[in-house]
């Protein structure tokens, strides 16, 4: 479906992401685009405040509907980071469309923009989504807020191969909870600053005996084996970007880790900085009640990359910056439409060449509007996956009675 609104100028770069909010805004509704996987092989809903365009309008909120990210300790989440690579170098991949010319990128996105399969845009803290891909439903886990469970195909595939490998090494595995990846156009997500462009995943701890969604995980009730094992199978069968973990449930999975062999230099290279180095696994408040996860999609990026002109051209995204019109009625004023469009009075008097605040009714001006994806420049490169070193022992396998209602506690 293409987005309805009137580009006039596309410049310049596209603004940091909006941080959480402390209110809750009214959801905007979400884009009907079809979403197939991409060509190769590869309890209650939140408010979203996806940034509006013109076909947009938002919805009331039910008064007594809770949030689904309400921490029970009143943390806030801080899901923004964006950190340098793990590595300076990494691997180019094999790309679909590396035969293809500009051309025929052009036709498939004039006939059929879904066969491109799925497209991560921009940033993840400043990007859009197209052709996503929903999280399945599943009964090795539950998704919290399907709404708000799209992603890159890459990204769906990473989850459930992982959360399979959970099930497969421990037998009586409970569901595990998945909250949000994106909006089904990417873009702002409340109350995320991340989470835009299909890449980010927030998925649950395992709890012994079981536990709700959200939950703070303590030394009292984290499943330490099945968490790590989930952890650890991010880690050496995807491409991971980042893994958020609170301080707290680091430690535990850590000593858990070195309690059944795991090598500690291996360990360290992945919870500890070094100078050489970003540790995957990282700190940040609010997620003592869920792991935040970010995959590398170097299809669906590689894809929006060399489509990215062209998905401008027909109207698939927003630039980083463009203008509409807005046709003034009679007692309106200037401040009044920078509010209703979420930028300043001083930036409309810019875009219109006005020398003061003064305006007509019935005249047309232009407003200036943040897009939701910035270019980038440069192909996806993916770092070396940090693997366990060969001849490792492996991490003994679970005895067969394993159940999480008597998981250990050490």
């Amino acid at each position: 479906m293409r987005l309805r609104w009137s580009l006039l100028v596309c410049a310049g770069a596209a603004g940091c992401a909006a941080g959480p909010h402390p209110v809750r805004p009214a959801p905007a509704p979400v884009a009907t685009t079809s979403a197939p996987r991409a060509p190769t092989a590869e309890p209650r809903p939140p408010p979203s405040a996806a940034p509006k365009t013109a076909e947009q309008t938002p919805q009331s909120q039910e008064p007594d509907e809770e949030p689904v990210y309400d921490a029970e300790d009143g943390a806030e989440i801080d899901d923004g980071a964006e950190l340098p690579p793990v590595a300076a170098e990494g691997r180019a991949i094999k790309h679909p469309l590396d035969d293809w010319t500009k051309r025929q990128i052009d036709q498939a996105l004039t006939k059929n923009p879904a066969s491109l399969g799925s497209m991560s845009i921009g940033t993840t803290n400043a990007g859009a989504l197209l052709n996503a891909v929903q999280m399945p439903a599943g009964d090795r886990w539950v998704s919290v807020d399907p709404d708000h469970a799209w992603g890159t195909s890459e990204t769906v595939d990473n989850l459930v191969r992982c959360i399979d490998q959970v099930n497969a090494q421990f037998a009586g595995t409970p569901k595990v909870h998945i909250g949000h990846i994106s909006a089904k156009r990417g873009g702002h997500l409340w109350p995320h600053v991340s989470h835009q462009a299909g890449r980010d995943a927030d998925v649950g701890y395992y709890y012994t005996g079981g536990g709700r969604w959200y939950a703070t995980a303590r030394a009292s009730n984290l499943d330490r084996a099945r968490t790590w094992a989930l952890v650890r199978a991010f880690v050496t069968d995807t491409d991971v970007d980042l893994i958020i973990i609170d301080r707290s449930v680091q430690l535990l999975l850590k000593q858990h880790a070195l309690s059944i062999g795991e090598d500690r230099a291996w360990l360290d290279r992945l919870f500890e900085r070094s100078e050489n180095s970003r540790p995957v696994i990282i700190h940040a408040k609010g997620h003592a009640t869920h792991v935040h996860v970010r995959f590398f999609s170097p299809i669906a990026q590689e894809t929006a990359r060399r489509a990215y002109a062209l998905l401008l051209a027909h109207r698939l995204i927003q630039p980083p910056s463009y203008y509409v019109l807005h046709r003034t009625k009679p007692g309106e004023t200037l401040g009044m439409i920078a509010k209703k469009y979420g930028t300043t009075p001083a930036a409309i008097k810019q875009a219109n060449g006005l020398r003061s605040a003064v305006i007509r009714a019935d005249q047309q001006y232009k407003i200036p509007r943040r897009g939701q994806a910035r270019p980038v420049g440069r192909p996806v490169l993916v770092p070396p996956r940090r693997l366990p070193p060969a001849g490792a022992p492996p991490a003994p396998p679970p005895s067969a009675g394993y159940n999480s209602t008597v998981s250990p506690v050490t």
